[in-house]
């Protein structure tokens, strides 16, 4: 029998929608989901195999955020392409086009993200501990940052950067909301985490000089 318990209720919101309010008491995580049902993947590990639920960051009320710097020698559209391999709804102004050489430094902002793709992108190259870590390091209450790749971005993939400035520069990631640490482990869950239990800021944590920690099924 499962040690823990859950409990279930539905709330109808102003515009109809229905919201599952589902307590994971195991990890004191509440989780609204709206317009979904609540299936038996969500018991507490202990009782079973989950599967991984699926997040985007704006349905739990976390606000994404990147920026990066263009520098002299940028391509401007190659950059745009490595920011939406992983973040294709994200809206990027239109810039001037620049003669060579040039010495003038832009700077790009692109706000309301969804973490959707990159979060698939990370769990197909199975480093969701590394992602863990990366994204828990400087974790402050209800913020924290880190620096991804330009040049992995355009090629669609995930590599978190340690670097004061990698080649081909990076983007840098702000993540904003309530519950954060909840959030980023969640987000990361795997099955492993079964057999090996992992939480932000552990013994098992990557460290600061970027030595990672994965995992296999």
């Amino acid at each position: 029998m499962c040690p823990s318990s859950f409990n279930t209720g539905s709330i109808v919101a102003n515009h109809g929608f229905e919201v599952r309010i589902v307590w994971l008491c195991c990890k004191s995580v509440l989780i609204l989901h709206i317009n979904k049902q609540v299936e038996k993947r969500f018991l507490p590990p202990s009782c079973m195999d989950l599967k991984p639920l699926t997040y985007n960051g704006r349905d739990e009320g976390i606000e994404i955020t990147l920026r990066t710097e263009l520098r002299p020698g940028d391509d401007v559209n190659n950059i745009k392409s490595a920011i939406h391999a992983l973040f294709p709804e994200a809206k990027i102004g239109e810039f001037e086009t620049e003669t060579f050489p040039t010495t003038k430094y832009r700077n790009i902002e692109c706000k309301h993200l969804s973490f959707e793709v990159f979060l698939e992108q990370i769990r197909k190259q199975a480093i969701l501990d590394t992602a863990m870590d990366a994204m828990g390091t400087r974790l402050d209450g209800r913020t924290t940052t880190f620096r991804i790749s330009r040049l992995a971005a355009f090629a669609g993939k995930v590599s978190f950067s340690h670097e004061d400035t990698p080649l081909g520069g990076c983007f840098d990631i702000e993540l904003n909301g309530m519950g954060l640490g909840d959030w980023i482990e969640a987000c990361t869950w795997h099955s492993g985490r079964q057999s090996v239990p992992r939480q932000l800021h552990d013994e098992s944590s990557m460290e600061p000089s970027g030595d990672v920690s994965t995992w296999h099924q």
